[in-house]
């Protein structure tokens, strides 16, 4: 998926579009050498009678992202008017589309490959809620967006923004049966493929070895997805030194080389002050240097006209396919001389078939590489069920995005092998260079008062790992509106086991505006500094269940104080309870799926204030009525049980604030007991490129609740209050960003607008 040449590439990462500039400048003629010739084995036109005297015809596949659906049609020609191939070559996308042919598929069955897979998240590269552990939920939701930096080699950003997962695995399933190669010219047509080698910036051509990591290799956009690395080597996408191997093809005995160049130039002008613009056409010409001798080279050109297209539409592949097949026809009498009669054809297909890959064996062993002995026994012990089983590669990919899930992966993939004549699974892994420990940042924006908008800062390390496996020190550090810092080491009470426990110490101070009569009147920090200890069960990656007790200092320092609230300082001590559940598609704004959140706390306050317990629970469901359309239900409430206002104080339960009753201020509604329902739709309207966040989304709801004992005492505040709310959210890579206004009883209505977490 190479980036290259393009005048419309705006919308690619301008990080990769500069690197892929140097090493492509970088070149020299002796820097790129031409590669070895191909190994000496049996050619299909060898192979053959009937096609002995048939010149050997190559085909060379150009990168171009999904530009390069367009071989596809070209493929598709080819075909139809039977014109054997007798060696594939490419680059990126090139080297994908040539690397499906090669192991026998059809260019029907590579075109229903490349439509059914989900290229969101595939670019995307983020790894789906839903399969991360329980701990990286609660990260994901508490720091929902891509800012992590990895602090095991002093502050660096990850190696690439996508690490290849999702691609990883699409092509381990599809390379899963040509697992037994000697040689790439072993396949149904012989193949390669080239990438860059960042050790010495020359080009390098794959004719063996695994050939799943060779087609991940030559797709690899440098800053974009993270390098490859086989026997020690760093592999990078090839567009930068040959997005053309012509050159391959001749060093590799062909006869007659057709090469297929995407071409989407012509389209509008980009203007100097666009900075993606201009770096894209930066490299564009400097990637295009690397072609043209590759273009003169070629014995047949045929030419894809692509304009309205660019290299990151991969949605749109049933519209450049046929791009592919007009360009072929267009060189029909040119093509047409190579073509073969029925029979001859019928022959070859025959034969070409005869060397695909039958369905792999069911594996008798599993083995897994790349991790420790904890982590391996775990892996190992989850698959245990495939041995002796066909191979399903869909509970595979599951897995694969499960093990990446917990945190120290930048990707895990499958791979058969053979042992002694025996075939297995071989498990391969992929640790993340640049940690454990981790850094998460997060900026959080509060305009729910757009005369008084506040701002924070969050960052959180975690040490994966810490002292046992599974283990982990998590610290948080905040300042703005409200400041502090909180720690805690969790630990399983085996490596493999589910209960855990966890020590903690916080000291925190959070800003507490007060209201009198729907008035903002003074506002206070709520100050809690102490310690506490919890112990636990989790289920993996849906839900956890504490138990624990917290010895802690409370008091509340007057910011601006009209109200004379006098609460004096106190040590407490609190039992208590908590589950906490995460059963949805999204950290932000869930599609489908339940969110569930229970706690009981019993607070035993010193210097002979009296006790109280409290208890709180939320359920928020949430139901697809189509792929870009839901609708939610939440429910929740709290009780101090009959404690009242002057002993609860500051501690009891707030309603108020957007997606809280957003008709009224931020905790405006403060008492010892409330309910709330709330009852919407959302829809996506807008899709944003993988790299900058998710969508578009409007949300529409109707909100009713209720507070008791308000310590905001008013007659209008002690009936129930209702609302509509509108809301426009956008999930960017900084985290969501939302705008809206509600309108609600007692003529209460507010606008507001705000950066962090929504639902």
């Amino acid at each position: 998926m190479s980036l290259h040449r393009r005048k419309n590439h705006t919308r690619l990462l301008p990080l990769a579009l500069l690197f892929a500039a140097s090493i492509a400048h970088s070149q020299t003629p002796e820097a790129n050498p031409a590669p070895p010739p191909a190994p000496q084995t049996t050619q299909p036109n060898e192979a053959s009678p009937v096609l002995r005297h048939h010149p050997r015809v190559a085909l060379v596949l150009e990168g171009g992202g999904a530009l390069g659906f367009a071989h596809i049609g070209v493929l598709q020609y080819l075909e139809q008017h039977h014109i054997p191939i007798d060696l594939i070559v490419g680059t990126s996308m090139g080297g994908l589309v040539g690397g499906l042919y090669a192991t026998g598929r059809s260019p029907d069955e590579i075109r229903n490959l490349v439509q059914n897979i989900d290229w969101d998240r595939a670019i995307g590269g983020r790894t789906p809620f839903p399969d991360l552990s329980y701990r990286r939920k609660q990260d994901r939701v508490e720091y929902p967006n891509r800012l992590e930096f990895g602090l095991r080699h002093g502050l660096s950003l990850p190696e690439g923004l996508n690490t290849g997962q999702q691609v990883g695995l699409i092509l381990d399933a599809a390379t899963l049966a040509d697992y037994n190669l000697k040689s790439f010219d072993d396949l149904p047509t012989p193949f390669r493929c080239v990438a860059t080698n960042m050790n010495t910036g020359r080009a390098h051509v794959f004719d063996n070895g695994s050939l799943a990591r060779a087609l991940r290799a030559t797709m690899s956009i440098p800053a974009l997805f993270v390098p490859v690395v086989i026997d020690g080597v760093t592999y990078t996408d090839g567009a930068a030194v040959d997005n053309l191997p012509v050159d391959v093809a001749k060093a590799n005995g062909a006869d007659i080389i057709i090469a297929s160049y995407l071409d989407n130039t012509g389209g509008p002008q980009t203007t100097p002050g666009s900075f993606l613009a201009t770096t894209g056409n930066f490299v564009s010409i400097a990637i295009a240097a690397n072609e043209m001798r590759s273009l003169e080279a070629a014995d047949i050109l045929i030419t894809s006209k692509l304009q309205g297209f660019t290299s990151t539409m991969f949605p749109k592949s049933a519209e450049i396919i046929p791009k592919g097949v007009t360009a072929a026809e267009a060189k029909a009498k040119l093509l047409d001389r190579f073509s073969v009669s029925d029979a001859e054809w019928a022959a070859y297909r025959a034969q070409r078939n005869s060397r695909r890959q039958a369905q792999p064996p069911n594996p008798q062993f599993v083995t897994v590489a790349g991790v420790n002995t904890p982590a391996a026994l775990e892996i190992e012990r989850s698959l245990r069920q495939i041995i002796n089983q066909p191979i399903d590669t869909k509970f595979l990919d599951q897995e694969m995005t499960r093990y990446v899930g917990y945190g120290t992966l930048n990707a895990a993939g499958y791979t058969m092998i053979d042992r002694d004549g025996t075939p297995g699974l071989n498990i391969n892994t992929y640790p993340r260079y640049n940690g454990p420990p981790f850094l998460d940042l997060a900026i959080n924006i509060d305009g729910s008062d757009t005369q008084d908008v506040l701002f924070g800062m969050a960052g959180r390390i975690i040490f994966q790992n810490l002292g046992g496996f599974r283990s982990e020190w998590r610290t948080d550090a905040f300042f703005g509106y409200s400041y502090g810092v909180r720690s805690e080491y969790y630990r399983p009470f085996t490596p493999h086991s589910q209960f855990f426990y966890a020590p903690r110490a916080y000291a925190t101070s959070t800003r507490f505006d007060f209201y009198n009569e729907g008035t903002k009147t003074s506002q206070y920090q709520i100050n809690q500094s102490g310690v506490g200890f919890d112990a636990g069960y989790t289920w993996k990656r849906s839900a956890e269940l504490r138990f624990g007790q917290d010895e802690y200092w409370y008091s509340v320092t007057k910011r601006i104080d009209f109200d004379n609230l006098s609460i004096p300082p106190q040590q407490q001590s609190v039992t208590s309870l908590r589950f906490t559940s995460y059963n949805t598609d999204n950290s932000v704004l869930p599609f489908r799926g339940v969110n569930t959140f229970l706690r009981i706390e019993r607070h035993e306050p010193s210097k002979g204030n009296d006790p109280f317990t409290l208890a709180e629970a939320r359920v928020a469901a949430y139901l697809p009525l189509t792929a870009k359309d839901s609708v939610f239900l939440t429910a929740s409430g709290g009780t101090a049980f009959g404690a009242p206002p002057e002993v609860t104080d500051l501690q009891g339960f707030p309603l108020g604030g957007p997606f809280r009753l957003g008709s009224y201020g931020r905790n405006e509604l403060l008492g010892t007991q409330y309910w709330l329902f709330q009852g919407g739709y959302e829809r996506k309207i807008f899709q944003l490129p993988p790299l900058l966040g998710e969508g578009v989304y409007a949300v529409g709801f109707f909100e009713g609740g209720k507070v008791y004992n308000n310590l905001n005492a008013a007659d209008e505040l002690e009936s129930e209050a209702y609302d509509g709310s509108f809301v426009l959210v956008t999930r960017t890579a900084l985290g969501p960003i939302y705008i809206g206004g509600a309108s609600g009883n007692n003529d209460h209505r507010k606008w507001w607008f705000g950066l962090g977490h929504v639902f």
